[in-house]
């Protein structure tokens, strides 16, 4: 079987990238494969401080780790500056990720347009990574118009789309406002799944899996 190494980005900042992450990460795990998880870039806390790592392991089961870190709560490339040591670069964090074999889910940093340098982005990582993406939607007012700016953007890149998870990441959206996601997203990616509003649980992240299992079993 081939492996499925896949890129979690999403439509901002703390749209549920980290929930979504550790639901794929559960859904690969029961179908049967061992999956293993790398956050590309944890900002925003010291050494030591528990990370979006360390929450995926607590809610899948499935063992993660990060890349680099930086104590300023920036993009990379701000952080980097702000610590004085040189900035990222995509080759470099690719290079961390290919020596991962199997399945693989990299969980980014903002954005999928998120500078890593003056010249790179995190885009350029899953370019260079060969990675699929995964578009996290947060539910809230601009998402339609920066789920299709991502999506614009990947395609320039040539990057492969699975799909998009949406996540009502601020309040539970209205009935009329999840319709209207979905229709602006038809007909350009395949909608995944749905999370819920809330704080998840490992037992959220296994119940929410299990309907995401059958979404990523044909790409395997």
């Amino acid at each position: 079987m081939s492996a499925l190494r896949i890129f979690v980005t999403g439509t901002d900042t703390g749209v549920g990238k980290t929930r979504a992450t550790a639901t794929i990460a559960r859904a690969l795990a029961g179908l049967g494969r061992s999956p293993r998880v790398l956050k590309a870039v944890q900002t925003g806390l010291p050494p030591g401080a528990p990370g979006d790592a360390a929450e995926i392991a607590m809610l899948s089961g499935v063992a993660a780790e990060e890349i680099e870190r930086f104590a300023l709560p920036a993009d990379p490339f701000s952080a980097s500056l702000a610590a004085g040591v040189p900035a990222l670069r995509a080759a470099d964090l690719a290079r961390a990720v290919d020596r991962i074999a199997g399945d693989l889910v990299v969980e980014g940093a903002g954005g999928l347009l998120v500078p890593l340098n003056a010249e790179e982005t995190l885009a350029d990582l899953a370019v260079a990574a060969r990675l699929h993406l995964i578009l996290v939607v947060g539910l809230r007012l601009g998402c339609m118009n920066h789920a299709l700016l991502t999506l614009e953007a990947a395609a320039r890149r040539e990057l492969a789309v699975l799909g998009a998870i949406l996540v009502a990441c601020d309040a539970p959206p209205g009935d009329g406002y999840l319709v209207d996601v979905e229709r602006v997203l038809q007909g350009k990616t395949k909608i995944l799944g749905i999370l819920p509003h809330g704080s998840p649980s490992a037992s959220a992240v296994e119940r929410d899996a299990e309907a995401l299992r059958a979404h990523l079993a044909p790409f395997l």
